[in-house]
């Protein structure tokens, strides 16, 4: 396997891993706690970080933006997100996503990671690109722990 793929691959699973742990780790009296109106759940950030695995998966496999703009996506996402209510339905999503973008890593060939990807925000190598379903759940990761520090949780 490409030694990037393989890298990609890893950090996207010790990412997944991370969010997984931070959820388990999170008490069902606060599963469905915000720090605001306008902040998302430990649920709902476990379901976007799947949500947006889904999505990264298929623009890197080359299917266009489904949005006008992220805006219009943000927005989207979080009425789907509404949908989870519990952390079973959040993990379940965040596995199955995980699982076809880890299947899809494996099936990649040199000649793709060596190509361009279109992105709503530019032409990326698709050797970065691969990288960035890791740094989204990485990102996810660390508000869901912040959350944990609120309310006053700081054994990680």
């Amino acid at each position: 396997m490409n030694t990037i793929v393989s890298d990609a691959k890893a950090e996207f699973l010790r990412a997944k891993s991370r969010l997984e742990a931070d959820i388990n780790n999170t008490p069902d009296d606060k599963i469905e706690w915000a720090p605001s109106p306008a902040a998302r759940t430990p649920i709902h950030l476990v379901a976007h970080g799947a949500m947006g695995t889904q999505l990264l998966h298929g623009l890197l496999d080359g299917k266009p933006f489904p949005f006008k703009n992220v805006n219009e996506m943000d927005a989207s996402n979080r009425v789907a997100e509404k949908d989870y209510k519990t952390r079973e339905q959040a993990l379940n999503l965040l596995n199955q996503a995980s699982t076809e973008y880890v299947r899809w890593l494996d099936a990649l060939t040199p000649e793709q990671v060596d190509s361009i990807v279109d992105m709503p925000f530019g032409a990326i190598p698709m050797g970065v690109a691969i990288t960035f379903a890791a740094d989204h759940l990485r990102s996810h990761a660390s508000q869901l722990e912040y959350i944990q520090t609120i309310y006053g949780d700081y054994s990680f």
